[in-house]
């Protein structure tokens, strides 16, 4: 991972020169940032303060690099945080798990219809719609595919008559994910599932701000800053504290059962019984532990895209540590602009070489309907 730049915080968490320090563990290093006189961030160790740490801000993320390189590689090219001002919208949350626990459930499009959309059935969703097509079918089927960024995949279902629905997402190195949230062509995302340690994550979603037309807006989790208690409160974040995991915590989080409520599930108005996609996606992925114990899993095929993701995940880390080999992404920022999101084909379409032009990012698609996804993330 350090031969890549990453996201290391929110530019808005130094928003002046004259802010107070941030506390920030990237690695497993314990790192100090500021904004100097000339308004630029600093990132350097606590133990080796002469160490100071490339650092870049783009799209309201400042990105640091923690590798050998000098000059550093290039940034990465994602479309989502490439766009202009005022087109863009960031977040940062903090989780209490593994990194890749986390990303793994990004990859796992079988879970929305259960975990998210357990309590609603197809007879009430638009007809026709994404949503539509998911509640009818819970168990979709795969096709994957290796890329030179990382690994994509295409979760198909029944459609209308000689269609299927698709949802393709990316996994693209060292740790990024486009969910197959939104439609084809018209979505920019990009999730950054970073490690603070090896026992907690950060992750960073970058999108584009809604347009007209718009009703949901998948790539941002639905939280915001605490001002009460009670189940709402579940999807609320706390105040930063200065503390090296003190930065974007979520109000009720394991300590508070991450506010599930038992009367709403079992009245069947929530599955779970938690309130909130992301909050619903928290409480699955910590509750499994800090580092789940893989040695007791039994993988099926709905976690195809989770087996191929961690193979190439090890297959690249030994040819780095055995030969020195450069891994995927890191002198190619062009690999890195990638789409995702849901589209209808025909059954007997090529689904990688249909989408070809829905998923290259930097092209524009005016005649797009939007209204298909039935308001789906």
């Amino acid at each position: 991972m350090r031969q890549y730049w990453m996201p290391a915080m929110l530019s808005s968490e130094l928003a002046r020169p004259d802010c107070p320090p941030v506390r920030v563990l990237l690695l497993g290093e314990r790192l100090i940032a500021f904004r100097d006189g000339g308004g630029r961030v600093r990132l350097l160790a606590s133990e080796a303060p002469a160490r100071v740490h490339p650092c870049h801000e783009r799209g309201g993320v400042v990105w640091a690099y923690l590798g050998p390189r000098e000059p550093p590689p290039p940034l990465p090219d994602l479309e989502a945080n490439r766009l202009a001002e005022g087109r863009w919208q960031v977040s940062a949350i903090q989780r209490a798990c593994n990194w890749l626990q986390g990303l793994e459930g990004d990859i796992d499009t079988a879970h929305i219809g259960f975990l998210h959309f357990g309590s609603e059935c197809a007879e009430d969703q638009p007809a026709e719609t994404f949503r539509h097509y998911v509640m009818r079918d819970r168990a979709p089927r795969y096709a994957l595919l290796d890329t030179a960024y990382g690994a994509m995949y295409g979760a198909y279902r029944a459609a209308r008559p000689g269609h299927r629905y698709w949802r393709i997402a990316q996994f693209l190195f060292p740790f990024y994910t486009m969910p197959p949230s939104g439609l084809l062509g018209h979505q920019i995302v990009a999730r950054a599932w970073v490690p603070m340690d090896d026992t907690h994550l950060m992750l960073f979603s970058m999108s584009a701000t809604p347009e007209p037309g718009d009703s949901l807006t998948p790539s941002i989790p639905d939280v915001e800053p605490a001002t009460g208690r009670g189940p709402a409160a579940a999807q609320r974040l706390l105040p930063n504290e200065p503390d090296w995991y003190g930065r974007f915590r979520l109000d009720a989080g394991a300590s508070g059962d991450y506010g599930h409520d038992r009367e709403r599930q079992a009245r069947d108005e929530e599955y779970s019984g938690i309130a909130g996609v992301h909050v619903q996606d928290q409480a699955i992925t910590e509750s499994m532990g800090p580092i789940v114990d893989r040695t007791k899993e039994h993988l099926g095929s709905s976690d195809a895209m989770v087996i191929r993701v961690r193979r190439r995940l090890i297959a690249t880390a030994r040819s780095a540590a055995e030969r020195g080999t450069s891994p995927p992404g890191v002198d190619r920022p062009d690999v890195y602009r990638q789409r995702s999101g849901g589209v209808v084909l025909e059954e007997a379409a090529d689904w990688v070489a249909a989408t070809a032009d829905l998923r290259r990012a930097y092209v524009t698609h005016p005649g797009l309907d939007r209204t298909v996804t039935g308001g789906f993330v």
